[in-house]
C-alpha cells in the first residue's frame, strides 16, 4: 500500500513540455486581424494542471513560468510571475468545486479568470510604465473561454495517457 509520500511524482516532462508549447504558441506570429482574438495559452495550460495537480503546481510553477513568460514576451520582469501567482491562487482554493463543474461552466469560469489575469497583467504593465495595449486583451478572454474546453479534454487525455500524477 502506497502512501502519499511514498509517491512517485510522474510526467513532470509532460507538464514542462505542455507549458513550453503553450509559451511558443503566444509568441507564434498571426495575421494582424486575428491578433485581438489571440488566446493565453500559457495562461489556459497552467491553469489547467493546477486544477488537475493541484498538490503539485503551486507558486514556484507560478514564477518559473511567469518569468519565463516575460522573458519571452519581453515584458517587465515579474509581471507574468505576479499574475500566475494570484491565478494560481485562486484556482487552488477552488479546485475541488471546479473539477465538479461541467466544462461550459468551467468555461465560463475561466473567462472570469482570465479578465482578472489580463487586468493584473494591464495594471502591472501601466505601473511599470510599459502601457501594453488593452484592446485585444478583452476580446481574447472571450476566445480563452471558448478554447477551454478542447484544450481541457486534450490536456486531460495527455495526463491519462502518460500517468501523470
Amino acid at each position: 500500500m502506497k502512501t502519499m509520500k511514498n509517491e512517485v511524482k510522474h510526467g513532470t516532462w509532460v507538464i514542462i513540455l505542455s507549458l513550453i508549447i503553450g509559451m511558443i504558441l503566444d509568441i507564434f506570429p498571426l495575421p494582424e486581424t486575428w491578433q485581438p482574438f489571440r488566446p493565453s495559452f500559457t495562461f489556459l495550460i497552467f491553469s489547467y494542471w493546477v486544477i488537475a495537480l493541484p498538490h503539485r503546481i503551486g507558486l514556484l510553477w507560478a514564477f518559473i513560468t511567469g518569468l519565463a513568460l516575460d522573458a519571452l514576451l519581453g515584458t517587465t520582469l515579474g509581471l507574468h510571475c505576479f499574475s500566475l501567482a494570484v491565478l494560481t491562487f485562486i484556482l487552488q482554493l477552488n479546485h475541488q468545486r471546479l473539477r465538479l463543474f461541467p466544462l461550459w461552466k468551467q468555461a465560463l469560469t475561466l473567462i472570469f479568470l482570465s479578465v482578472i489575469y489580463f487586468a493584473i497583467v494591464l495594471w502591472l504593465a501601466r505601473l511599470t510604465g510599459k502601457p501594453e495595449s488593452d484592446s485585444w486583451y478583452w476580446i481574447a478572454t472571450l476566445t480563452n473561454g471558448l478554447l477551454w474546453p478542447w484544450l481541457f479534454v486534450l490536456l486531460r487525455d495527455i495526463r491519462r495517457y502518460f500517468h501523470v500524477v
